[in-house]
């Protein structure tokens, strides 16, 4: 009897190691499969916001060579660098900001979460989301 009791308490922490054993390989195999979420910055609306603002960019950059200073807004861009301003893209508005002797230019989407790309000419393009 007390064989079998010795061999019930052998097997007992065996079969709880197997199980934690089994319980944390699925579990990390869940995350493998659901970690699909891009990147703030990344993914096909991050794509589409560059290349609309990438334009504004470039024609904020040409005012500035010419006038010595940016523009204090975009519509000032237009109609000589411009033929027209876009005011937004993914659904969601265009932002720009004049300083002293910079600027900053925005755009945000949403999915995954809630994402801001902000570019300025020192950092060029940072981006950020919450989730």
């Amino acid at each position: 009897m007390a064989e079998i009791k010795q061999a019930i308490y052998l097997i007992n922490p065996v079969k709880k190691m197997l199980i934690l054993f089994v319980a944390l390989l699925a579990l990390a195999a869940c995350n493998l499969l659901t970690t699909t979420e891009e990147a703030p910055g990344v993914g096909e609306k991050a794509e589409r916001g560059y290349a609309v603002c990438g334009p504004i960019i470039t024609a904020l950059e040409q005012y500035q060579a010419e006038n010595d200073a940016y523009p204090e807004v975009l519509e000032e861009l237009v109609p000589d660098y411009l033929p027209e301003t876009p005011t937004e893209v993914n659904d969601q508005p265009i932002n720009y900001t004049k300083s002293d002797e910079s600027f900053s230019l925005s755009f945000h989407y949403i999915g995954p979460g809630m994402n801001t790309c902000t570019y300025t000419p020192r950092n060029k393009w940072k981006c950020s989301g919450a989730y």
